[in-house]
């Protein structure tokens, strides 16, 4: 079966930033799982499956603007210590929910700490980077109903047998 709308695809994969340093890998946790079509994934990534079958390897290089936009350096703020009540030990890499101005939700990450500030990046952790993913489709099946009416895949699918 080939990889279109409402299949559930499970694949094997690497993740590479543009200087080729291994960022994550389905070794780890196991191939990714997805519904197709339910934008899961990155569009160009998603687009580049399309038409794929169990057994089929590919790579797919993507632009800063086809995976998480360019850094961008508005979403780097200093904040005052106080703005962290009740919390002791701040240090960087450390991640906090906050909210944008409207209200959305936001994640952002402790890039730097002294004794009076905090400075924190809302931008994605990919952001900036070339990404480059080498994918291996282990299976392809019609998604059920309910994945279907939930927008994603239901339990474990598989495993590559190659």
């Amino acid at each position: 079966m080939k990889i279109q709308k409402n299949c559930v695809v499970s694949a094997n994969f690497r993740l590479f930033d543009g200087s080729g340093e291994l960022l994550d890998s389905s070794d780890s946790g196991g191939p990714l799982t997805y519904l197709h079509g339910a934008e899961e994934l990155l569009p160009d990534l998603e687009a580049a499956l399309a038409g794929h079958q169990a057994g089929d390897k590919l790579t797919v290089e993507l632009t800063p603007q086809q995976a998480f936009g360019e850094h961008d350096p508005s979403l780097v703020d200093k904040a005052p210590r106080a703005n962290f009540p009740g919390i002791e030990h701040i240090e960087p890499g450390m991640r906090f929910q906050t909210e944008m101005d409207d209200g959305a939700p936001m994640v952002v990450t402790v890039t730097d700490v002294d004794d009076q500030w905090v400075t924190v990046d809302g931008n994605h952790e990919l952001a900036g980077k070339h990404l480059r993913f080498e994918l291996e489709v282990c299976s392809v099946r019609p998604a059920s109903g309910d994945e279907i009416e939930h927008g994603h895949a239901h339990g474990p699918d598989g495993h590559c047998d190659h």
